[in-house]
């Protein structure tokens, strides 16, 4: 145990200091418009295959929610040269795994493999992605199985189904105000007609960005793309659909009766994410506050609103800088028999006063500021953490080349950036909040 303190000491060190640096990455853009991104790690025979497009729940149209996420399903049912099933069993033959994921901002595909198969991984990612059969009876299969995913994730489930609310009714017009999943209504009259329609629109070259990362040479899968993805015939890339939310103009409330064994309360806000070179240093000091808010057992909410006051018998906070436009900040607690949404709404409100009228101690902000580089840094360790913050800094504008940045703005951020930053965003008058109130079933 000794040891084991010792080596996290001195990585601390090291992310604090600085030392610690990501690898270098390596980039090729071809010409129909598809981007590669490779960082090299010989350390271990493997390889992390990552296939991102930029697509997501908010290039959907309205009524036609939940789009892009049947596409994570219907990647895996079939293409010219791989029947349906067909991907996942090679990929788990190789002793690999596969997944995806589906997300406002993209939809993502990702193999664990062997490092000397993946030539062979990114040809058929590469055929999937170009020859797609969209049967209709595959289609009816999994379009019943998202909706019954909605129903046990989020209609059954009386806390997301309140959060969906939420966001519903937190933005006017930007499209984090749908639920990736889709809505209910629109699942049911979804066809394949539109499942053809967005993928002849969406599903293009230049809307991919292969990520690899592992033991492997970036010339050569450079070569391997070129003749795999690079051979994709270019085709137009539509517009993204990124409106400015207009501010708010004073606070909403939301109540929200569903059947539930306790309340919940929780407070939404729309807040800047990060442009590099523009606004490093307010944004790295939103994340900074949160992890001063709900960064562990030690985080304030936790401390005061739960250990000290009572007034929740859990509490957190939540924000992400690497988003298209804005992001939600959102803060909750869930409240136990004896405990009022208005006791915790005001408890809330006096710890985020606080926070903007008097500046935090230098210990917590080291603290905080150590902890967000420590686990950064710590990431890397996974090949697959690893490719997947290089494909979201991507895949929103970012730019992978940027991420140590972020971790230099981190360290530069001071008490009197904290308190400037709560003070300008998190405010009772630019919020949603949302309760939520459990009625007995009839």
């Amino acid at each position: 145990m000794q040891r084991i303190h010792r080596w996290l000491a001195l990585g601390l060190m090291l992310c604090a200091s600085g030392i610690a640096q990501a690898a270098d990455i390596h980039e090729a853009v071809f010409r129909n418009g598809v981007k590669l991104v490779v960082e090299e790690d010989h350390s271990a025979p493997v390889a992390m295959v990552q296939v991102w497009l930029k697509v997501g729940g908010r290039d959907e149209v309205p009524g036609k929610t939940g789009l892009a996420h049947v596409f994570e399903h219907m990647m895996f049912k079939g293409s010219k040269k791989l029947a349906p099933g067909e991907f996942s069993k090679r990929i788990a033959a190789m002793g690999g795994n596969d997944n995806a994921f589906t997300s406002h901002d993209f939809t993502a595909y990702f193999e664990t493999v062997p490092a000397d198969r993946v030539d062979e991984v990114l040809g058929m990612e590469a055929e999937r992605f170009a020859g797609l059969r969209l049967r209709d009876e595959e289609f009816q299969k999994e379009i019943r199985v998202i909706q019954e995913e909605r129903r046990m994730r989020t209609e059954d489930d009386p806390n997301s189904h309140m959060f969906e609310e939420l966001s519903a009714a937190a933005l006017r017009l930007h499209p984090y105000r749908n639920p990736v999943i889709g809505w209910m209504q629109d699942l049911q009259r979804l066809n394949i007609g539109d499942v053809r329609a967005f993928y002849r629109q969406h599903y293009v070259p230049g809307n991919v960005i292969v990520v690899v990362v592992g033991d492997v040479d970036f010339a050569h899968v450079k070569q391997t793309v070129a003749r795999t993805f690079g051979h994709i015939r270019a085709r137009p890339v539509p517009a993204r659909f990124n409106p400015v939310e207009p501010e708010p103009l004073g606070p909403k409330r939301v109540e929200v009766h569903l059947p539930a064994q306790l309340p919940m309360v929780a407070m939404t806000m729309p807040v800047p994410v990060w442009q590099p070179g523009k606004n490093d240093r307010e944004v790295a000091a939103l994340a900074v506050a949160t992890q001063i808010l709900a960064g562990g057992y030690a985080a304030r909410m936790q401390k005061e609103l739960v250990d000290e006051q009572r007034l929740a018998f859990s509490a957190a906070a939540g924000y992400d800088p690497f988003s298209m436009g804005i992001d939600l900040w959102f803060a909750y607690g869930m409240l136990g028999p004896k405990q009022t949404p208005e006791a915790f709404e005001t408890g809330f409100w006096k710890l985020i006063q606080h926070m903007a009228h008097q500046p935090v101690d230098e210990a917590t902000l080291a603290a905080a500021r150590r902890n967000m580089i420590a686990s950064e840094v710590f990431a890397q360790d996974s090949l697959y953490l690893r490719a997947k913050e290089i494909g979201r800094m991507e895949v929103v504008g970012i730019g992978a080349a940027h991420r140590d940045d972020w971790l230099a703005a981190i360290r530069q951020v001071t008490a009197r950036d904290v308190q400037q930053a709560v003070a300008r965003w998190l405010k009772p008058a630019r919020a949603t909040t949302g309760i939520l109130i459990p009625e007995v079933k009839s």
